[in-house]
């Protein structure tokens, strides 16, 4: 994926490599984007929730839902679809970050993005999305 590095709230993506990203995340947002076993209600939920303070907005990520197949979904920020989502403000970002990172895995990439209401960060799918269906009405699939 091309990225436009671009740290304002102004557009394109910032890609942190797994490497740097604790550096990288000091003054730059404390808002997560989630759009499938992270939200509100979803199974993973427990693991999010102790790390985020008041309530989530409602907003829509630029790019293309897949369901994996494997019981999460895959997020692509690229094409011209539109994906539910809910931003949290994390209470402790520092605390956060390591977890939420951990939590992804290696297949995941965190982006930071620009939405309604400023930048935050999203983990999105850099794979292949080969037999992957797409879910143009979020997550969880109907």
């Amino acid at each position: 994926m091309s990225a436009q590095v671009n740290r304002r709230c102004g557009g394109g993506h910032l890609r942190v490599p797994a490497s740097r990203r604790a550096r990288e995340d000091q003054g730059v947002s404390d808002r997560i984007a989630v759009y499938g076993t992270l939200q509100h209600g979803s199974a993973a939920w427990h693991l999010l929730e102790p790390l985020v303070t008041g309530p989530s907005e409602r907003v829509e990520l630029p790019g293309t839902l897949y369901d994996t197949g494997r019981g999460y979904p895959a997020l692509r920020l690229d094409g011209g679809g539109r994906v539910p989502a809910q931003v949290f403000r994390l209470r402790d970002p520092t605390r956060a970050w390591p977890l939420l990172d951990h939590y992804e895995g290696p297949d995941y990439e965190r982006h930071l993005i620009t939405v309604a209401g400023g930048s935050c960060w999203v983990y999105s799918w850099p794979g292949p999305t080969t037999g992957f269906r797409p879910l143009p009405r979020g997550w969880p699939p109907a």
